[in-house]
């Protein structure tokens, strides 16, 4: 068998040394693995929560304007079923021949057009007007050469709130 040398004492610290070296290389290798490793979570994390905020700017700001648009909704809904009401409060203003319940029920009629008038609801005029789809009804036409095209009776009057049409104007159109 061969006998094993046995390193002299510079080869055993050269050996030391080399060992030593390379434990702290390897050492350093997991420090700057562990440190890029961190960086690419934190990059990662950094972009989630980036990405997060804006989403949640985005949700707010939708809300926002979904409860607005929801209100705006509620409160057109209630005025449109308010104004079969006034419609009756037209007619009985018309059937009534006794001036002092006319006046009477005028002040009634009045009252709700205020109201009305707080939520920027306007009655549509439209008698003498140029016929206009987007805002009048025809139900009937007449002949009429002068007002051609004219809107010469109102059958049902027609309310805007703002730039939104709540009814349209009921009326007979010349031709």
């Amino acid at each position: 068998m061969a006998k094993e040398k046995k390193p002299t004492k510079k080869e055993e610290e050269e050996n030391a040394t080399s060992f030593e070296y390379q434990e702290k290389s390897e050492k350093k290798e997991k420090k700057e693995t562990k440190k890029s490793e961190s960086d690419e979570k934190y990059d990662t994390l950094f972009n989630q929560f980036v990405r997060l905020q804006a989403d949640f700017d985005n949700y707010k700001k939708r809300n926002a304007s979904l409860g607005t648009s929801m209100y705006n909704d509620g409160v057109n809904d209630t005025i449109v079923a308010i104004l079969p009401t006034i419609d009756s409060i037209d007619m009985a203003i018309a059937a009534q021949k006794d001036e002092d319940n006319k006046k009477g029920i005028e002040l009634v009629k009045k009252a709700f057009m205020e109201i009305l008038k707080k939520f920027n609801v306007e009655e549509i005029n439209a008698l003498g007007e140029e016929f206009d789809p987007q805002i009048h009804e025809a139900v009937m036409s007449k002949d009429d050469p002068d007002n051609e095209g004219k809107v010469i009776q109102v059958l049902r009057a027609g309310y805007k709130r703002g730039d939104k049409i709540l009814r349209h104007t009921m009326c007979v159109v010349g031709k």
